[in-house]
């Protein structure tokens, strides 16, 4: 949800199989300490299952990033989340009218090796039909952070996402924020959040 972002749908989701089959064909058989590690390994392949289902969802965008701006804009979209068979991960479809007939795609994956999910995206209106880079992390309890570099009109930056899931019976079951940080990681500044709220007949709304 870089905006860029999440559309190629089948294309990308054939592109990530045939990317995952090719890298656990052309990994080494791992040897005793690689086994042994991979045992330490947390399993956090169902971290993201609270995403299944479907939600309205309220965003807080900032309007202008990057730019000492503290103009928020507040419209609905509408999000959908489902597993990727055999568990390679999950994907899940965002709808927004705040950009007209907009729809991003995020497909996310895990390394059970490492423990690592990579998320990527990408969307219709200004992806121009490329997969932008993933952003890579884990969960620490019930927070998630994950970050990637990327550029913003031009300039490098490193992206973070930072997911929080609130516990069982909450209304809003879990938060996305994303921060942009063009030092490295030494400040950030917030741009967007957006929290996920069930709801089966959701409408997008400007």
């Amino acid at each position: 949800m870089k905006i860029f972002t999440r559309v190629a749908f089948i294309d990308v989701i054939f592109a990530l199989t045939i990317l995952g089959i090719y890298t656990s064909i052309s990994v080494a058989a791992p040897d005793d300490s690689t086994t042994a590690q991979s045992a330490a390994v947390r399993d956090g392949s169902h971290d993201f299952d609270f995403i299944y289902g479907k939600w309205r969802m309220p965003n807080h965008r900032l309007k202008k990033r990057l730019a000492g701006s503290h103009e928020w804009v507040d419209f609905i979209t509408c999000d959908e989340g489902s597993p990727l068979p055999g568990g390679i991960g999950d994907i899940d479809y965002w709808k927004a009218s705040y950009w007209k007939d907009f729809v991003g795609v995020t497909v996310r994956t895990y390394d059970s090796k490492t423990g690592f999910w990579r998320i990527y995206w990408v969307d219709n209106t200004f992806s121009g039909g490329l997969i932008q880079p993933p952003v890579v992390g884990k969960f620490d309890g019930n927070v998630g952070i994950f970050e990637g570099p990327d550029t913003f009109n031009g300039i490098p930056i490193i992206v973070r996402y930072t997911w929080t899931v609130n516990p069982k019976g909450s209304k809003v079951v879990a938060k996305w924020e994303q921060a942009f940080s063009t030092d490295n990681g030494k400040t950030w500044e917030t741009n967007w959040y957006n929290e996920f709220i069930h709801d089966d007949n959701c409408t997008p709304a400007p």
